[in-house]
């Protein structure tokens, strides 16, 4: 699922207007906006100023303007939170209205809900429908006012409801009490880890979560999480976790079950907050034995399957079982407004190959992936695949050599270094000793006597055209080099 789904159409058209300005640039033309998102130009007009207005009552510095030529300009101040703006819509949003209100006034009657969020009987039960096709991929449903189903899918389906969806200062407010504050300092102490902020909040999430789940302690399902906890419950990090949960629990007023425990450690792990037992594979549970044989068929399927450094495989290891628990464990998934798109990750050929990996993983686990699920998890595999390539990447290095006036030439190279300035290890000579990867020049004769993989000779200016023509060759040395390396290895 999709986070914009929860929004009113007319909120939808506006977050698709905002979706192809940061796909294509600040300016695009009218035409182009109306033919993308295949609405009549009436609409469009009407859309554009209704999100004008919006923007601008959410930030005066904030605006959509027409310009000569058939444009339309996007302009978002530094200070702009799109999260922030996002969750103005949503609060507004009755689909948004009626989960968030099922959580945070569990106890109000049907009669009070209704009157709260002005909406008739008719109406009420006919979002109950829309929202129930929305929670099918999660394995749950909306009955008596109630979310029923497996309460391990339950609070997973509620995390990144509010993650995705609430910012960090309204979730503080409303869940994050000061004992959690305290509980989580003891979970660092007894794990030995240090949490940044941002995983603090995520940490306090769950855990607010938590606690209100408490109220529905009667009709909670855990059957589905039998045999999990029996393959978890001599895991070492489990027991810690039973008992610091066990502790801090024992303040309520109701009884608590292991399978708190196991929500939890499933949680740190899906997140990446912990990593997997780093005992023997003989050693290891039913649990992790599949995780890490689940894990090595997607090192595989992205061509990285050799020996890494100690520190890089657990650093490998946390990446991967966040995806294998993803996918194995938690059913559905909610994707920001902003999810990255795979072209910004990796090239065309790399993204088949990391959709591929997820396809045979869906079959592995014996489940059927949402597309908003898909892409999530390809784009963590296509993260991931990035990172391997950049902790055994060698040095990258790159020649210069130009024949024009030194004006000429030094604006060239400062075009030239910026444009590479985003990949790791790059390194810039203009010696002939050196042995380079890549060898950039102006003239194909000022080469000769050096040594080099490729060479590009540039066409003349710092064009649109000449920066992607370097940025193909040079992906395409990378993915050559390390290749080279696996091969060595």
């Amino acid at each position: 699922m999709n986070v914009m789904q929860l929004l009113e159409k007319n909120q939808q058209v506006h977050f698709q207007i905002l979706a192809v300005f940061f796909q294509n640039g600040s300016e695009i033309s009218y035409k182009k906006l109306a033919k993308t998102l295949s609405i009549s130009a009436p609409t469009l007009q009407k859309e554009l100023q209704n999100l004008h207005q919006n923007l601008v009552a959410f930030h005066e510095d904030a605006t959509l303007t027409y310009l000569e030529n058939d444009q339309v300009q996007l302009t978002l101040p530094l200070d702009f939170s799109l999260k922030k703006f996002f969750y103005s819509y949503l609060s507004e949003a009755i689909d948004f209205q009626i989960l968030s209100y099922l959580f945070f006034h569990r106890d109000e009657s049907t009669t009070k809900m209704m009157l709260e969020l002005m909406l008739s009987e008719a109406s009420l039960f006919r979002r109950f429908k829309a929202i129930n096709q929305l929670l099918k991929e999660f394995d749950i449903q909306l009955k008596n006012k109630k979310l029923l189903g497996d309460e391990k899918q339950i609070r997973f389906f509620y995390y990144q409801f509010f993650s995705q969806s609430y910012p960090n200062e309204e979730l503080i407010t409303r869940l994050n009490a000061p004992a959690i504050n305290n509980l989580i300092r003891v979970i660092e102490k007894q794990l030995q880890t240090t949490f940044s902020q941002a995983e603090r909040w995520k940490v306090g999430l769950w855990l607010g979560i938590m606690e209100a789940r408490f109220d529905y302690r009667g009709s909670q399902q855990h059957e589905a999480s039998y045999h999990l906890l029996k393959s978890l419950e001599n895991e070492a990090m489990f027991q810690i976790l039973r008992n610091i949960l066990g502790r801090y629990l024992s303040r309520f007023a109701v009884s608590w079950s292991d399978y708190e425990t196991v929500y939890f450690y499933l949680f740190l792990l899906a997140e990446g907050l912990i990593g997997p037992s780093e005992e023997g594979l003989s050693q290891k549970s039913l649990f992790f034995r599949e995780i890490e044989a689940l894990n090595e068929e997607l090192l595989q399927a992205i061509g990285d399957s050799e020996r890494k450094s100690a520190e890089t495989s657990v650093e490998l290891g946390v990446f991967l079982t966040s995806v294998t628990i993803q996918a194995l464990y938690i059913h559905g998934g909610i994707i920001a407004f902003a999810e990255f798109q795979p072209q910004s990750v990796a090239n065309e050929s790399l993204i088949v190959v990391a959709q591929q990996a997820i396809e045979q993983l869906e079959k592995n686990v014996n489940q059927s992936f949402s597309l908003e699920k898909k892409q999530h998890l390809t784009n963590e595999l296509l993260l991931i695949r990035q990172w391997i390539q950049v902790k055994q990447e060698k040095a990258f290095t790159v020649g210069i050599l130009l024949t024009q006036s030194r004006l000429r030439s030094g604006f060239l190279r400062r075009f030239l270094i910026k444009e590479l300035a985003g990949y790791p290890n790059i390194h810039f000579d203009g010696t002939k000793e050196k042995d380079y990867d890549l060898l950039i020049v102006d003239h194909s004769e000022i080469s000769e006597g050096y040594r080099y993989k490729k060479r590009l000779i540039l066409t003349g200016g710092a064009t649109p055209f000449e920066e992607e023509r370097l940025h193909q060759i040079v992906d395409e040395i990378r993915n050559e080099n390390l290749e080279s390396e696996l091969e060595k290895i």
